[in-house]
């Protein structure tokens, strides 16, 4: 693997440093050029003005002549071929100003596009940067600085405040806040502390902590995410590969009829020196690199701009899919849900009270791994945990256990039938009942924790051209139907399989709509493959191997609206870029051709065309 593709930092910086060295050099040269270049003008200077001006060329352009000439021998038309073709044919025909004035405008057309293509890698560059080189390894209290590569599974590791979090772990011990905007675009920092897993690539805010190391540094989200970064700006789509096919098939096509316009006037005795210039501004002129660079560019600077909202796109390819989606279908639990509960309805019943009520049910709930115990407890904070003998759990029905010397009951109708617990057949049919020595206390209704962001979710996605929303949901009818109401979607299906959620997408996508799916990656895999753009809930434990062809790293779905608007932007960009490109070369070619343009007007056709399309690209993706 090339350095340039190296994802290794030192290697990066070493590159970085020595890109640096020679373009300072370069400018440094250049410079020089045009002092000599500047001096052939003055009249004191005629006698020399051949010599000056070969000079000015050579400073200015002599890496670009060394490989243009290298590729005519190698029958190799690039652009750089083409400059040097009309550099020196130029000169040959006596014109030392004009093919001075070729490398010249040329040079500086780069040193633009090289410093506007920069900034656009900028987004990029933040994301590599997101890997630690080093972790705090702890041995028996000793802590020992090593390199990422040497820390393994289950080590412990500490975390200072203000580094970067070197691997996926889990705290054991200490509490902090967790910058993670550099993973999901969110802002606001991340509480941990002792029990809570943390993605690597995060940044460590306030406090000191100690955490075991859950997966290895290759296997961590940061070098997933990175991996992902670079499979994608390298995972062309459909208008890259079109452009990169007919620059192959144009630049053939151009140069052979600038060989046909330099030999007309040997066929009709014409000014032969007139024709070749001709021919050399149709040949400067005709360069396809406006197109080459900035629609690859447009999708490199789409692909960092949507990272930077917190979602990765595994290839420019599906930045097209994404700007056409007029269908979005969500899964239910874990997408449009938190996949936590809350208690929605709680009924008390005299002569209990309802602090009482929720103690024993929290008691109760806190032996079970059944997640109702974050439900009560988020309910009403601090609630008392008693003491529970005879405590077991019954499948199907429920909890039961004994509590201060009293018969504790906590389930469904099933439990209260079977311990003959008389209760009101009216009550929601849903509810989980209290029982206290044969009587009902009260009962709670749970339900889904809905994503706070989802409740304006579907009007911010019609704004940005989506026409349907959908769930597809294994849940019952009732809670799906429920929180798809909540959410205002379109179309709610419920108790699908699997299969059945691969059929819906498949019936979708043959009304010729682009369908996007959002599932959590794991159940939803064949959908999220099946569909024109799938898009994964979340870093997960394996970021790379998820089916989905975006992962949405902040699980937040109000940054939808956001990311379909650059990649519709991008697209625009893109469609822009091309029809402007092709028209103003096409205005210039005829006009050469005619012997109408002079050739520094061929050089903006190209330089300055390029470097306008490059701006386009970098200013109007947002």
């Amino acid at each position: 693997m090339s350095c340039h593709h190296c994802h290794n930092e030192h290697c990066e910086e070493h590159e970085e440093i020595h890109n640096e060295k020679e373009e300072k050099l370069s400018i440094y040269l250049y410079g020089i050029g045009i002092l000599f270049f500047v001096l052939s003008l003055i009249p004191i200077f005629i006698p020399f003005k051949i010599e000056l001006v070969v000079l000015a060329i050579l400073f200015t352009g002599y890496e670009l002549l060394w490989n243009g000439i290298k590729n005519i021998f190698h029958l190799n038309f690039e652009e750089e071929t083409l400059m040097a073709i009309a550099v020196i044919s130029a000169f040959a025909l006596g014109e030392y100003l004009e093919s001075c004035l070729v490398i010249i405008l040329y040079r500086l057309g780069e040193f633009l596009e090289e410093r506007a293509s920069n900034k656009s890698n900028e987004s990029i560059k933040e994301i590599v940067k997101i890997k630690a080189d080093t972790a705090n390894r702890v041995v028996e209290n000793t802590v020992t600085t090593v390199d990422i590569k040497e820390i393994k599974v289950d080590d412990k590791i500490l975390i200072k405040p203000g580094e970067k979090i070197p691997v996926d772990c889990k705290v054991i011990y200490g509490e902090s806040e967790i910058d993670t905007s550099s993973l999901t675009g969110e802002s606001t920092p991340v509480y941990v502390s002792k029990g809570d897993e943390i993605l690597s690539g995060g940044v460590n805010l306030t406090g000191a902590i100690t955490a075991v190391v859950l997966r290895d540094a290759k296997n961590s989200a940061a070098s997933q995410i990175v991996d992902l970064v670079y499979e994608a700006t390298n995972n062309k789509g459909n208008t890259e590969k079109f452009i990169t096919k007919f620059s192959k098939i144009y630049t053939p096509i151009v140069i052979l009829i600038a060989v046909l316009i330099a030999i007309v006037p040997f066929i009709f005795k014409l000014d032969i020196k007139e024709w070749i210039m001709r021919a050399l501004i149709f040949l400067v002129a005709s360069c396809p690199c406006s197109l080459v660079i900035s629609v690859p560019l447009s999708f490199f600077t789409s692909i960092g701009k949507i990272s930077k909202k917190g979602m990765i796109i595994k290839g420019t390819k599906h930045i097209e899919k994404l700007a056409k989606a007029n269908i979005i279908a969500f899964d239910k639990t874990g997408t449009l849900t938190t996949g936590l509960m809350k208690i929605e309805k709680l009924e008390v019943f005299k002569p209990y009270e309802k602090e009482e009520v929720l103690k024993y049910m929290y008691s109760l709930e806190m032996l079970s791994n059944h997640p109702i115990g974050s439900a009560i407890k988020n309910y009403e904070q601090n609630i008392e945990q008693k003491e529970v003998e005879d405590y077991k759990e019954i499948s199907g029905h429920g909890l039961y256990g004994r509590i201060e010397g009293k018969e504790v009951l906590f389930g469904n109708n099933k439990l209260l039938e079977q311990y003959e617990v008389e209760y009101d057949t009216s009550f929601p049919q849903e509810a989980i009942y209290l029982s206290i020595d044969k009587q009902i206390a009260g009962y709670i209704t749970i339900t889904e924790e809905i994503r706070k962001e989802a409740y304006n979710m579907v009007d911010a996605l019609k704004r940005v051209g989506i026409k349907q929303t959908i769930m597809l949901t294994g849940d019952n009818k009732k809670s799906a139907e429920k929180i798809g109401g909540e959410l205002k979607l379109d179309t709610v299906k419920s108790s699908l399989l699997p299969q059945d959620k691969l059929k819906e997408i498949e019936e979708l996508k043959k009304s010729g709509k682009t369908v996007i799916f959002i599932g959590d990656g794991i159940n939803d895999s064949p959908v999220l493959a099946s569909s024109d753009f799938g898009i994964a809930m979340g870093a997960g434990t394996n970021i790379a191997s998820i089916t989905a062809d975006g992962i949405l790293l902040s699980n937040n779905l109000g940054s939808l609206e956001s990311i379909i608007k650059t990649a519709k932007r991008a697209m625009r960009v893109v469609k822009a870029n091309i029809v402007f490109s092709l028209v103003v070369k096409a205005i210039v070619l005829i006009l050469g051709a005619m012997g109408i343009a002079p050739i520094w007007l061929a050089i903006l056709a190209d330089t300055g065309v390029t470097f306008l399309t490059v701006v386009n690209a970098i200013v109007n993706i947002k």
